[in-house]
């Protein structure tokens, strides 16, 4: 039973199982017949075989074996069904075993038992009336045998008791092959969902694992690569070569003395490798059974950048408490420098003095405004509109509000598409940008340069804003856009860091220039449909 345990595991489909062992006992019956002509042919004077009716044996040997030659090609080609051919095999088994068991002399020829290999056959392949009925056909076709040796060829009554028990074993035997088939089925079922279970648990596990962002190298005891993802064939420059087997030692020898001095229990002087390339990459290991690790890498640049994001959240509930609570105290204090300013005309000093005080309140309620803003990210509503509908009215507003003279602006919109944007952020980012750029400019005629132009894509928008001050220098680019930097005297350095924020949450992306004009900031942002195609 193990090995039929053993088949119905190995199988996908329970049916091929089945014509399988159908034709195993196809294949038996062919051999029994076999030995049967072979015995009789050569040791016929010796055994009992045929000794009552030599001529019958020896035909119906023959015919045992040729029946079972010509089911070879209905089992391979399934036609007829299974039970049809289960059910003649079984029967041309009894009929046949019954005959050469008469020919042999009858119940004390001991034929008659292996008839028992066909009720285990049919007990095993096929469950229900019809096994009971393989084990009737046999009990009856062994008793009517019998009778008839008993009859006509002077059998002893007494072997009437052998042929009942032998009975008695069909029905036995069937029933029995019933039960453990029935146990068999039901443990190939458990065993098939278990394995469905296993590979679906499987594939999930490989996808979670195929989707991490750290990269994952298994090594055996040796530091021969197991398993890995596609992480990290990306991080180790390894993308297209073959790691089934080989060594990490070779492949990447950085990690792999990390690895081996975790193996031997030595200090570890640090917990990251340089690579070749200069990348450097965190590394922790993970054992598994004492014979395999699993070995953890990582960007450490990306490590830093999520270190920096939590400090920088920290820092931004810090000041928006700080913010909160200076806000009214700070209104009192300008309040009460208005009152005091009001009373002092003619004394110069104070006014002075008082002056100094309302322009730093003025100063510090900037900053506690660019904080909130900084710690409260608005939602976009975007609207579909034309830039020559923003554009010049936000410039003349922008000068009103500024002191900026009108000619210190020069507006170049060529395109005819529409802008997607919140205007209400737009308003806030290019404020920004156009106070930095009259800041830092020679402020003279054509000083800030406004453009908007398509982009590289059909729903892409360019807009540029650029002034003829100095620019930024090239030391400082990289930190340009990080909170709370800034090269002004006075600045929060919020400014342009909550102008990307804004950027980003309408779709658009503001970015740095360096390209030798002075300062240069670009935003690029999603384009509508054009204005004539819309009329």
């Amino acid at each position: 039973m193990n090995k039929v345990n053993l088949l119905l595991v190995s199988e996908a489909n329970p049916e091929d199982l089945f014509w399988r062992l159908l034709n195993y006992f196809n294949i038996y019956r062919v051999t029994l017949g076999g030995l049967f002509l072979t015995a009789f042919l050569a040791f016929g004077d010796k055994l009992d075989f045929g000794i009552l009716n030599p001529s019958l044996f020896l035909s119906a040997s023959a015919a045992y074996s040729l029946t079972g030659i010509a089911f070879i090609v209905p089992i391979a080609t399934r036609r007829p069904d299974f039970n049809v051919q289960l059910a003649l095999q079984v029967c041309l088994d009894i009929l046949f075993l019954v005959v050469l068991m008469h020919a042999s002399g009858g119940m004390q020829s001991g034929i008659g038992l292996l008839i028992l290999v066909s009720m285990a056959a049919s007990g095993l392949l096929k469950q229900g009336r019809l096994m009971l009925f393989f084990a009737s056909l046999a009990s009856i076709m062994v008793l009517l045998e019998h009778g008839y040796d008993f009859l006509y060829l002077g059998a002893r009554t007494t072997q009437y008791a052998q042929a009942g028990m032998l009975s008695i074993g069909y029905f036995a035997m069937g029933g029995l092959m019933r039960v453990l088939a029935q146990s068999s089925r039901e443990s190939v079922e458990l065993a098939r969902r278990r394995g469905a279970d296993l590979a679906s648990m499987e594939r999930i596990n490989h996808m979670v694992i195929q989707e991490l962002h750290e990269g994952i190298i298994v090594v055996d005891a040796s530091g021969r690569i197991l398993s890995w993802n596609l992480q990290a064939e990306s991080l180790l420059g390894l993308a297209g070569q073959t790691l089934m087997g080989a060594s990490l030692a070779d492949l990447v020898p950085q990690i792999a003395r990390l690895w081996q001095a975790r193996a031997e229990n030595r200090p570890e002087e640090e917990r990251h490798a340089v690579l070749d390339n200069g990348m450097k990459i965190s590394v922790r290991f993970l054992p598994v059974d004492g014979s395999s690790s699993v070995i953890f890498l990582d960007d450490w640049s990306r490590i830093q950048d999520q270190a920096r994001q939590i400090k920088l959240a920290a820092l931004g509930r810090l000041t928006a408490n700080i913010a909160h609570e200076i806000r009214n105290p700070l209104s009192s204090i300008s309040y009460a420098a208005e009152l005091l300013l009001e009373d002092t005309e003619g004394e110069a000093v104070q006014s002075r003095l008082l002056h100094i005080i309302l322009e730093n309140s003025k100063r510090l309620d900037s900053m506690v405004q660019d904080i909130l803003r900084f710690n409260r990210k608005s939602r976009a509503n975007p609207e579909t509109f034309s830039p020559e509908s923003f554009f010049p009215t936000f410039i003349e507003q922008f000068c009103e509000i500024h002191n900026v003279p009108r000619e210190s602006f020069v507006l170049e919109m060529p395109t005819v598409q529409n802008l997607i944007f919140d205007k209400s952020h737009l308003n806030q980012v290019m404020w920004n940008l156009c106070r930095n750029a009259w800041h830092h400019s020679k402020k003279g005629k054509g000083s800030i340069y406004l453009g908007i132009h398509s982009g590289d894509k059909p729903d892409v928008l360019k807009i540029d804003i650029i002034d003829d001050g100095p620019g930024i220098p090239e030391s400082l680019q990289a930190q340009l856009f990080e909170p709370f930097f800034t090269t002004s005297e006075g600045g929060t350095g919020l400014g342009l860091y909550i102008a990307r924020e804004i950027a980003g949450i309408n779709g658009a992306e503001l970015d740095y220039i360096d390209d030798k004009v002075g300062g240069h900031f670009r935003l690029r942002c999603r384009g509508g449909i054009d204005q004539e195609e819309g009329k």
